[in-house]
Formats: C-alpha cells, structure tokens, sequence
C-alpha cells in the first residue's frame, strides 16, 4: 500500500457572530494507498468500427487492421516527469483506469477506478469513478491550471494541493465542487466510506469534504463535525452546536424563526448564509 500524499486541507471558513463562533473543519485520509476520485460517468467500451470501404460480408484482414492501429497517433497529452499518461485531460489509461499522481514528485500511472461521483465521500481513488482523485475524503476531478475556473461542469476553481510544508505537490491540482450548504446530498451524504458535507472557505469557494455525523442540536467541535447540511456554531455561554445553514432573508428556518447573518458575513456569489437559531 502507497502512503499518501502529505495534504493540508483548503482553509475553511471560520466566521464568528457577536460571540459566536462558526468552525469549519475537512478531514483527510493521512494514508493514500494506490487507487483506482465526478464525472460520476460509468466508462463503456467504444462502438467496433469497421472500414468505410468494407461491406459485413467481406473478410477483414489482421494484418491491415493492426498496421492502422499501430500507425495511429498517440494524442494523449502525456504528464511528466513519469509521462505514463495524461491527468486534464485524462487519457492513456484503459477505460476502468484513472491517471492518478503517485507521489511527492508529481510521477503519473495508471490506477484502477472505482463508481463513486464527484463529491462522494472516499477512502481512496479506487473508489471514485474514472479520473476522480481522492482528496479531502472526497472525490476530485483533476486540473491544471490553478487559480481558473474549472471547465468540469458543477465545479469551481482549481485549487492547487499542497504539503504540509506549504509546498505545492507537482501536477496535483483538483477541482474544488460547486455545491449547496443546505443540500445534505450535495455531497453524496453518508456512504460505507464516510460522509461527506458541503462547506465553505472564507472567500466563498464552496468545496465537499469529508465531515461528520452530528446532527441538529448536538455538541460539535473541529473533531467531532456536524453532517450534511449544518454549520458548527455557538457562543461561550450555550458551546457550539449543528445548526441548519440557511439564507438570510429567507423562510429557512420555518415558521416565523429569522435566519440572521453571522457577524462576518458568509457570502456564496451573492447569497449570505448562516445558522438557524
């Protein structure tokens, strides 16, 4: 088994009410075995094709047919230093294999994939679908260009992945998913392999990590995370508590009950978040 990469989680959103605080923790695997990270796409074999001169009923000769396929031009955007295959775009591995980083160095193979989407909770990449990373507990798609915006539909920007010296990791970057702080799927919930919760920095960049199984009203601290769906806050007095993320202004927290902003506003685009009371 491979030890993992050294990782440091993005940093999460810390933001405070007049007295009141709102923890935001990921947690992240401190071993990456080999693995096999959403497209969430299950890969299916490519349609034979035949040659466009040939009718059914003629022979198809072996030799021709593999002269043209060795004559192909290899187009895969190769990553060095290892070059075994491409990371964005995923290319040179078989159609149940993702191009995962391998160590420290930035070297690149091939790796068996697993079915979990874009965002579900993991243990490592063998289980996320086909050219997902496992990162942060959750699965990642890859990117190459960070500080964009990411072209991987319900994604955001690509965050480039560092030690915990500091030091960006070569060729790792990912994509940080696009999700909903009130939506307890948004990161595929609770699986065998862990949960996964939606969160945000304090820039506003939304990202699912691995999280906690809290629920509302219960205790919760950086070690023990609220679920799917909850902020982590509270006061000196009353200790931090789940409470359910709603929008300020909004009908969120049912009936009559308010959803006041945070202190230090929680901003998503042009959405202000916070806890329900």
């Amino acid at each position: 088994m491979r030890s993992r990469l050294f990782l440091s989680c993005s940093s999460l959103a810390a933001v405070a009410l007049v007295g009141v605080s709102v923890l935001g923790a990921c947690s992240s695997s401190s071993e990456r075995p080999s693995f096999t990270d959403d497209s969430g796409v299950t890969p299916t074999q490519p349609p034979q094709q035949t040659k466009p001169d040939a009718r059914p009923e003629d022979p198809v000769d072996p030799v021709t047919d593999a002269s043209a396929e060795a004559d192909a031009p290899d187009t895969c955007k190769r990553t060095a230093p290892s070059n075994k295959c491409g990371l964005a775009p995923q290319c040179g591995c078989t159609l149940a294999e993702t191009c995962e980083v391998q160590d420290g160095t930035g070297n690149v193979d091939c790796v068996t994939a697993g079915l979990a989407a874009m965002g579900a909770a993991c243990v490592n990449t063998s289980g996320c679908a086909r050219g997902l990373t496992c990162m942060y507990g959750t699965c990642h798609a890859y990117c190459d260009n960070p500080g964009s915006a990411c072209t991987v539909p319900k994604t955001g920007g690509c965050e480039q992945v560092k030690n915990t010296g500091g030091v960006a990791v070569p060729n790792l970057s990912i994509c940080r998913v696009a999700c909903e702080l009130r939506d307890v799927t948004a990161c595929g919930a609770s699986s065998a392999a862990g949960t996964g919760v939606c969160q945000v920095d304090s820039a506003g960049n939304t990202d699912c990590v691995k999280g906690g199984t809290r629920t509302v009203s219960q205790p919760c601290t950086p070690t023990d995370d609220c679920g799917p769906g909850l902020v982590c806050a509270g006061n000196a007095m009353s200790g931090n508590t789940c409470r359910k993320w709603c929008r300020v202004g909004m009908a969120d927290c049912g009936g009559t009950v308010a959803c006041v902003g945070f202190t230090t506003k929680v901003m998503v685009g042009a959405v202000e978040y916070a806890g329900c009371p």
